[in-house]
């Protein structure tokens, strides 16, 4: 198995500590593990890869029944219920997966990602942070925690991850609109112009960077130049559904 799998088994019976792939102990031959659990798991992916969403959970609650903290079973629970839209249920498996395996980061991603669609910012940037404390080269919570900072108003903080995604990450342009509201909102007009601009290679946000781009020609005395940004995001929207659609 994967590293996500817990540690060693220790056999109820007579004491012995197994190694983790041990299914029966070697001393007294207890079985320790459902020897049908891998093929559960693998069974619940090809459910899940062929949209049978149902049989996925029915083969997965199968295996957490057998061994209730299987990280990688509650993982793929948490991603099937997330994609459902039950957070709750997510967030409580995602917990038990990290519970069971303390450096799976993807678990602790997803769980952050959990944490931030149920609107708990707090524990999204806790989860964040430690997908950076497991791996610092895990570039795509940067963007996810400097999310998680804007929106509690940590606006310095939130800067130096948007600017550390969009250095690692370029394909997140999303990052530069961030960045524009940020400098914007600090007085910075002529450093948010430049970001709003390269925000706008990003679609979803293009209409609200034109927007801002509008506010601060007008600011800046230009009204023409207003009117032409806002007249392309009037284009714009009747072309494109809103942001919150796009999203």
């Amino acid at each position: 198995m994967s590293e996500a799998t817990d540690g060693p088994v220790r056999c109820p019976r007579c004491g012995h500590l197994g190694a983790t792939a041990d299914k029966f102990c070697a001393e007294c031959g207890r079985f320790l593990r459902d020897a049908s659990i891998d093929q559960r798991l693998l069974l619940a992916l090809v459910h899940e890869h062929e949209g049978r969403g149902r049989e996925a959970r029915q083969e997965l609650q199968h295996l957490l029944d057998a061994e209730p903290d299987h990280a990688l079973g509650n993982h793929q629970l948490g991603n099937l219920l997330f994609h459902e839209g039950l957070l709750d249920q997510a967030i409580e498996h995602y917990r038990r997966a990290v519970a069971a395996s303390a450096t799976f980061v993807l678990a602790y991603y997803d769980l952050g990602v959990a944490y931030y669609h149920r609107g708990n910012m707090p524990d999204a940037a806790a989860a964040f942070r430690r997908c950076l404390d497991i791996n610092p080269n895990y570039n795509a919570a940067h963007y996810r925690l400097a999310l998680a900072l804007f929106h509690q108003g940590q606006l310095a903080e939130a800067r130096e991850h948007f600017e550390l995604s969009a250095t690692l990450t370029p394909e997140y342009v999303m990052a530069h609109y961030h960045l524009g509201v940020i400098h914007e909102r600090e007085g910075e007009t002529e450093i948010a112009r430049r970001e709003f601009e390269r925000s706008l290679e990003d679609g979803v946000h293009e209409l609200s960077s034109l927007y801002h781009l509008a506010l601060i020609r007008r600011a800046q005395g230009d009204n023409a130049g207003a009117e032409e940004l806002l007249r392309r995001a009037g284009e714009f929207g009747k072309l494109r559904p809103s942001t919150s659609e796009a999203r």
